[in-house]
């Protein structure tokens, strides 16, 4: 029980990574809130949660959108009286060639893989200050630390949000908010195993790329979002660390 007592929202939190973390933290004792456009999907991983014996609070939120973020938050401190946790986790992929690469996907990007974690942050900072600190974690990727052909909106918004995770870290260290970011590299959620079964993923190709040999399950991150999270990590902010199974070291094709 590691987060016994604490609050976290988790956006993103209706499928994949962002379902397992808010999973795996209301069994470490957190009240959590689950937050993301899907209602229906919330509502029945809410549902579970509170059989389990945990409390969850499902709310609908639009990362792209400053106003619903900041709803979120003020609803969640209205439901639990304060907040301890903000994990940004809502995010899409985007592929495409470059100079195909519209404006509208673009900005489509940015605004959830860079903007949204950006409102998710201050939003919450605003709440944990007045309280004397708090935790935020912001997942990213691998290709925010490696360049790939025919991501340019998802490799830069998501090395932004790497810096941005940085330039927080030491700007509120001194309000007592610790600022982290977990970075993935490829990992088996419902939507990169649809893709594989699509035959639109060279998994095979991505399995021999990594020195490990295979792709990352969601319950291989949970680990590190505790940890990050709990009173642990304490001396930690600033960090962007890679789960990849060694694909972003690996110097060969």
């Amino acid at each position: 029980m590691k987060l016994a007592g604490k609050v976290a929202i988790i956006t993103g939190a209706s499928k994949g990574i962002g379902k397992g973390i808010a999973i795996r933290y209301a069994k470490e004792g957190a009240s959590v809130v689950l937050a993301s456009r899907s209602m229906d999907l919330l509502s029945s991983i809410a549902e579970q949660i509170q059989k389990d014996g945990g409390k969850a609070l499902a709310l609908e939120v639009d990362v792209c959108r400053y106003e619903s973020v900041e709803s979120v938050v003020a609803k969640s401190v209205e439901h639990f009286s304060r907040l301890d946790i903000m994990v940004n986790n809502a995010g899409i992929s985007m592929a495409h060639p470059s100079e195909d690469l519209s404006p509208k996907d673009w900005q489509r990007a940015l605004d959830t893989d860079l903007s949204g974690v950006f409102y998710g942050c201050q939003c919450a900072a605003r709440h944990m200050i007045p309280r004397g600190g708090g935790c935020i974690i912001n997942i990213t990727s691998v290709y925010g630390l490696v360049a790939a052909p025919g991501r340019a909106a998802y490799c830069a918004s998501k090395a932004a949000a790497n810096m941005l995770t940085k330039v927080l870290a030491i700007e509120w260290a001194k309000k007592n908010i610790r600022v982290n970011a977990i970075a993935p590299g490829y990992v088996r959620t419902e939507l990169v195993q649809g893709v594989i079964d699509k035959g639109m993923l060279p998994v095979g190709a991505i399995e021999k790329r990594t020195p490990l040999g295979r792709i990352g399950e969601v319950e291989e991150l949970l680990g590190l979002a505790v940890y990050l999270a709990s009173d642990e990590s304490s001396f930690m902010t600033g960090s962007v660390i890679n789960i990849d199974g060694g694909w972003e070291a690996y110097g060969y094709l």
